[in-house]
């Protein structure tokens, strides 16, 4: 609810929203440990100038870095949604088990969003993905949030191992200190798509050690219809997102996007896919007694139709009929 304060489970800091659930703002005070390195806060400020001027229709914009005090504030307009860490929780908790296509389609969306960002020039990175900054909003979009803390996270000088149980993010392997790329990036993000194949968070010592085997039992019942080797195909992408086999490794999401289509693209599928995801929203987005709430604010109805987004400089986002139903999912609550 507006006002209230909250933790995700990114080890950044306590947030609040502000807003009327229609424009919410959310301010994150970063965690004393944070805020009080001046080069940390710098780093953040940097690339929150860097990107001010992005228009990316699927990244949340970072209005402000003010410190106030010895406390430093980040200043984000955040969608009313749904985070996806919050969704696995719910999966987790309750034993609901989604269609593998569902979770395909899913995960096919949160590549696209990442895409986006790589296929602008200048080697763009988020730098800090993982599920607690994944949403998916109320007006048929997954949308990534926090993506000015790579560069501050870098100078913190931390290994992968730290990085993962105190930010929950995934690194490649490295022989010098981690570098907060677009390979990480995608680094980052086979973990997340792993989580979501395995329909619950990761554990904190499942990663690094351990996720190839981890890769396996998520892909070995996996078997989309009408796709014979689906379960290999999924399992060599993970692969290669996570780096578990460094000479056969994507160096950006625009690779990783292109790879996935092949595993994703069945319309049939998609479609199927689209419906399942509806299904698990309008459950989610009703509130049982016994369901965790939700990081944001309950949906509310569609937005008024908006003008159409800028168009990328690069390949677009493909179109996905979760889209369409996502909208249709919020507007009946």
């Amino acid at each position: 609810m507006p006002g209230e304060s909250y933790s995700l489970d990114d080890g950044l800091g306590v947030r609040r929203m502000e807003g009327d659930g229609r424009t919410n703002t959310e301010v994150l005070e970063l965690a004393p440990a944070l805020a009080s390195q001046p080069a940390f806060e710098q780093a953040v400020r940097g690339r929150a100038s860097r990107y001010a001027d992005l228009d990316i229709r699927s990244f949340a914009p970072v209005r402000r870095v003010e410190r106030v005090g010895s406390a430093v504030h980040v200043v984000s307009e955040i969608p009313a949604g749904v985070r996806l860490s919050e969704l696995l929780k719910y999966l987790e908790s309750t034993g609901e088990v989604v269609p593998e296509s569902a979770m395909l389609e899913l995960a096919s969306l949160v590549i696209n969003a990442l895409a986006s960002l790589h296929a602008w020039p200048g080697g763009l990175a988020h730098g800090a993905i993982n599920t607690s900054h994944v949403l998916l909003t109320n007006d048929g979009r997954v949308m990534l949030t926090d993506c000015i803390f790579g560069a501050g996270l870098e100078v913190l000088q931390r290994n992968r191992e730290v990085l993962w149980k105190e930010f929950g993010l995934a690194m490649p392997p490295a022989a010098s200190l981690a570098r907060f790329d677009q390979q990480a990036d995608v680094t980052q993000m086979g973990a997340l798509i792993l989580s979501i194949i395995l329909q619950r968070p990761m554990r904190a010592h499942e990663y690094p050690r351990g996720v190839s085997d981890l890769v396996v039992t998520a892909t070995e019942s996996s078997s989309a219809p009408g796709a014979p080797g689906s379960a290999s195909a999924l399992r060599m992408w993970l692969q290669e997102a996570l780096q578990i086999h460094p000479r056969l490794a994507f160096r950006s999401a625009v690779e990783a996007q292109r790879s996935f289509a092949d595993i994703s693209s069945r319309p049939g599928s998609r479609r199927a896919g689209a419906m399942a995801l509806q299904v698990l929203l309008r459950t989610t987005c009703g509130e049982p007694l016994d369901q965790p709430r939700m990081v944001l604010n309950t949906p509310m109805p569609a937005p008024a139709a908006q003008s159409p987004p800028q168009p990328a400089p690069a390949a677009q986002e493909p179109s996905s009929p979760f889209d369409s139903i996502l909208r249709s999912v919020f507007s009946k609550h």
